[in-house]
Formats: structure tokens, sequence, C-alpha cells
């Protein structure tokens, strides 16, 4: 059985946009949402390998929708600038990677990919040769959901049959245009019948199945020949209701109903036939390379070093001379930051991550690739003496330089309790510990 994707481009953009941290390139332009595809494409997919892959954009411009009403998707909030900048480069790229877009005047992207679910997999077909997903998280699409078609959600990565719509929904997919129609859809500005949210409209689908037969059942009186549930709402407050939402009902109906026969002119699906090898073409590393997108350039990456090929020189402090003179050496050694100010890398090895429990074992100080230093405390051979260490710590906190560590705050709580224990100070050193090193 082959396996045709088909992406809802504007939905699989949104939740990209939103669900990739934000990124910036160094001339300032944002490029998380296009990041997130290019990744999606290049891992996903390549692991997946779906025999097609179709990207379906909706439509500029008005659609049949605002011919039924004025006010659809009124209430839809502007798209973001930072993601507005973006879309242009996304269509750029998915075409460069070899994905065709589908676009049909007058009609959203909805209507295409139920159309072409339709086409090659509908409900009504016993031998389907093919396995529909749609990518996409819009509810109104569930309602193609099938034996052979499903909603995946490719950040969760799971697909939505026929059962996990109705662990969803609490209908069956056929009824979730109904369910639409019944319920407030705030991101269409679908009107819905007031009052009535999810809990009576799946109560009432599941019993009498559509819009149409609940006006049915409202318009004969005919509420003593129903289950109990759903005699419990047609009660006078909830009559009123329905006959007020009796127009609205049905336009909503209209509103949610997706078009299945779109007309797609010349439409061949060898033409979506998936092609990694497009994916990373020398055009499509150039606009990599443009947009910053290194860790996608895996070719490029740079070899991993091992530490002999580094072929640095760590000199071992193991007595309370030599660390004299690593202090001694430390100002003029380090070479500056902004500002004229210097830094130097610093960490401590320990006997547990436990903070409490743990001792310190060694220090190591860079600082530069020729004066990397170890300063031994508990390992074998000869030692630093702790009372030299701890002149030693103190003195370098008030060096004016920028220490630097990984996980820093650890490595300075260690080094703070290591300064407390066993008293062992003079007098003068005790008085200087008292500096924060926080």
């Amino acid at each position: 059985m082959k396996k045709i994707y088909l992406i809802d481009a504007n939905s699989f953009i949104y939740r990209m946009f939103y669900g990739v941290p934000e990124m910036v390139t160094k001339k300032g332009e944002y490029v998380n949402a296009i990041f997130g595809i290019a990744r999606f494409f290049l891992v996903q997919m390549k692991y997946e390998n779906p025999d097609y892959l179709i990207f379906v954009k909706d439509a500029k411009g008005k659609n049949f929708r605002h011919d039924l009403d004025e006010n659809y998707k009124a209430t839809r909030d502007k798209m973001p600038d930072n993601l507005r900048s973006q879309m242009p480069i996304i269509s750029d790229m998915v075409k460069k990677m070899g994905v065709p877009i589908i676009e049909i005047e007058g009609f959203e992207a909805d209507d295409v990919i139920w159309t072409l679910a339709n086409k090659y997999c509908s409900s009504n077909m016993w031998n389907c040769d093919y396995e529909v997903d749609v990518l996409t998280w819009d509810k109104d699409l569930y309602s193609l959901v099938s034996k052979n078609v499903n909603i995946y959600d490719t950040m969760k990565k799971k697909k939505f049959g026929i059962e996990e719509t109705i662990e969803k929904f609490w209908v069956k997919p056929e009824l979730i245009i109904d369910y639409l129609a019944i319920v407030w859809d705030k991101a269409d500005n679908i009107p819905w019948i007031d009052g009535f949210w999810p809990k009576k409209a799946v109560t009432l689908l599941n019993s009498l199945w559509s819009i149409e037969k609940i006006y049915e059942v409202f318009d004969s009186w005919d509420f003593d020949e129903q289950e109990d549930d759903v005699k419990k709402i047609f009660r006078w407050k909830n009559l009123d209701k329905l006959e007020n939402s009796r127009e609205n009902a049905f336009l909503s109906k209209k509103l949610a109903t997706i078009e299945l026969n779109v007309d797609l002119p010349d439409f061949d699906l060898e033409k979506y036939k998936f092609t990694p090898e497009n994916y990373l073409t020398p055009e499509i590393k150039t606009l990599f390379r443009e947009l910053e997108f290194n860790s996608l350039l895996w070719e490029e990456a740079p070899k991993l070093k091992k530490w002999e090929d580094l072929k640095l020189d760590v000199k071992i402090v193991d007595n309370d001379e030599k660390l004299e003179k690593l202090f001694n050496l430390i100002p003029p050694s380090v070479p500056p930051l902004q500002e004229g100010r210097k830094t130097i890398v610093l960490d401590t090895e320990t006997t547990s991550l436990d903070i409490m429990k743990a001792e310190l074992v060694w220090i190591s100080i860079y600082l530069n690739d020729e004066n990397i230093y170890y300063i031994n405390r508990l390992h074998s051979g000869n030692k630093v003496s702790d009372s030299k260490i701890k002149e030693f710590l103190i003195n370098l906190f008030e060096l004016d330089i920028l220490i630097i560590g990984h996980n820093i705050k650890y490595d300075l709580e260690i080094i703070d309790l290591f300064l407390k224990k066993d008293n062992i100070l003079d007098e003068e050193i005790q008085e200087k510990e008292q500096i924060s090193l926080f």
C-alpha cells in the first residue's frame, strides 16, 4: 500500500513558527519557521519515506465561504510580522527541494486536501491502494478520517485514525462537521447554537446524528421518544436557544463543510513523488548558508577533534611553589576580551554531584592554548596544600577578570564549601574569605 502525505501548509507553518524557538540571523532576519520546516524535510521525512508528498496552501483572497458569510474568519488574528517575512522564503525553499505546491484560487487548503483524499482513498472504497496521512492541526479535517485516512500530528508523532478521533472528540469522524456547527469555532468565526458546548453537542449527535435530524425532532416536538439524556436537553430554556440559533446552525454547517470536488486540472500524482535527493542540492546548501542553518549542513560540519589532535600541553601543579607561580602568571597571560577585560576558564572535579557529599579533587585553569593547568588536591602523587589552594582561590576571585565555566554555579558552590572547611586559614585569609563568590 503506497503512502501519500498531504501537508496542510498554513496550519503546518504556523505550528512550526510557534513550536520552534525564536531564531534570528546576524542580519536580524527571523527564520525559526523556515528552519523547522527544513529540518522536518531533512530528518523526519527522510526517515518516514512516504511515496508521495503534496504541499497544499490556502489560496490568497476570498473563497466561496465568504460569499456565504462575510464575517467568516473576520476575527482571526493577523499573521505575525515575524512569520509573514518568512513566508516567501518558505515557498521558495519548498519548491527548490522539489516539493510541488498546490494552490487553487477560490478554495482553502482543506478543500483541496479533502478532494485528494477522497480521490485516492474515499471512505466508500473497500479496496484502497493508498494510505493517506494528512499533516494538519485543523479540527475540521478530522472529518476525513476513515479506514485508510489518518490525521498525523508530526510533533507528537501520533496518528489519529477512527478510534483516536472518537477518543478526541467523542463523536465519529463523519459527525465532526455537525459537531463544529454546534460548538463555536473561534478560529474561523463560525457561528454556533447559543449555549451548546461540546457535551450537549456530543449527546445530541451520538443519538440523532446530524443538525438536520436535531431540528427535525425539535420541529416535531417528539421529545418523549428520545433517550433520557437527549430528552433532558430538549427543555424550555434550550428550546429557545435552538429556535434562535436555527439559521446560525445551518449556516455553520455550510461553512464547516469541506468541498470534495475541487477541480484539479491536469493533476498527476506521479509528479508528487517523494524526492529526498533534492533536499540538499547545491542550491539548497547555498540558501542554508545564507540563513545560517549550519547544523543542517552535516557534510560541512567540522570534524570532531580528539584530545590528541589538539596537542595541548597540560601542566601539573602539584606543590605550593608551582601554584604561586601560576597565580603570578595569570594577569599577564590572560588575553583581553571586550573593553579590555580578561577571562579565564575554570573547572572542578569532585567525588560526587551531591554538593553536600562532594570532595574537591582537582581544579583546572585555562589561560590560553599554551597555558592549561591542573591543580592536584586529592589524586595520587604530589599535592598542593589545602591552605595554599584556599589562598589561591580567594586571591583569584579578587582579580578583575571574567571567569567562565561549565555548570559554574556548581563549581562556585564547591569552592565556597571548600573555603569554609576545617577552619585552618590564618586570620588574614579568614577575613578575605568573607568575599562573596556569587
